[in-house]
């Protein structure tokens, strides 16, 4: 017998209705289908009993400096941060201590002069710039802390204590062993000079 005016939408009306089914027989045996992900012993909607992180509780002043992780490394703060953030634009914590101006020796961690420089940019030159719309050409001295380098906890962080750690085979290494590359200076202009080479003159016979 052949059905008239048969309409395609009459599968997506019975296709619930047909798994439906086929759940209500089966019952409630579960089936691994490999998409259950599990990143603790507990289910993962469980709440978390693990203890709040503690901070270093030491004042500002009486801590002990933190061992950079490898030379260069922006250094973490070891004191309390309390009532001291969030950093304002009109009142920062901590550069009521650690600015030049209100630093008496290098144990007060004054601000370096890096932070007070800003960077002019330039457009790419050159075949090891291809692709690159804006590149540093050089830095200009700013009157105070630089605006990218105002807001210190970008990059200087209050440690957590107490917690236990991934295993690492990260080694750091000592400043002197480091070969720092030679550091040309730019020109005023940003462009390099290009040097004359000398024509030879040819002898006449």
């Amino acid at each position: 017998m052949r059905i008239r005016n048969f309409h395609p939408w009459i599968f997506v009306i019975l296709l619930p209705l047909v798994l439906g089914a086929t759940v209500a027989i089966g019952g409630d045996e579960e089936v691994d289908d490999g998409l259950d992900v599990w990143y603790r012993s507990t289910d993962i909607a469980a709440l978390n009993e693990a203890p709040p992180t503690a901070y270093i509780e030491d004042d500002a002043g009486e801590s002990e400096l933190i061992e950079r992780a490898f030379p260069g490394a922006p250094p973490q703060i070891p004191h309390t941060t309390e009532g001291m953030l969030p950093i304002l634009g009109d009142e920062n914590e901590c550069l009521e201590c650690h600015h030049p101006d209100n630093t008496s020796s290098k144990k007060d961690a004054p601000v370096p002069e890096s932070h007070f420089q800003v960077p002019v940019l330039g457009a790419g030159e050159g075949e090891s710039q291809a692709g690159m719309l804006w590149t540093v050409k050089s830095y200009s001295k700013a009157d105070d802390v630089a605006g990218s380098r105002y807001n210190c906890v970008m990059c200087h962080t209050p440690q957590a204590t107490g917690l236990t750690l991934m295993p690492t085979t990260f080694e750091t290494v000592v400043l002197s062993e480091v070969e720092a590359p030679p550091v040309e200076s730019p020109p005023a202009d940003g462009k390099k000079k290009k040097k004359k080479k000398k024509k030879k003159k040819k002898k006449k016979k």
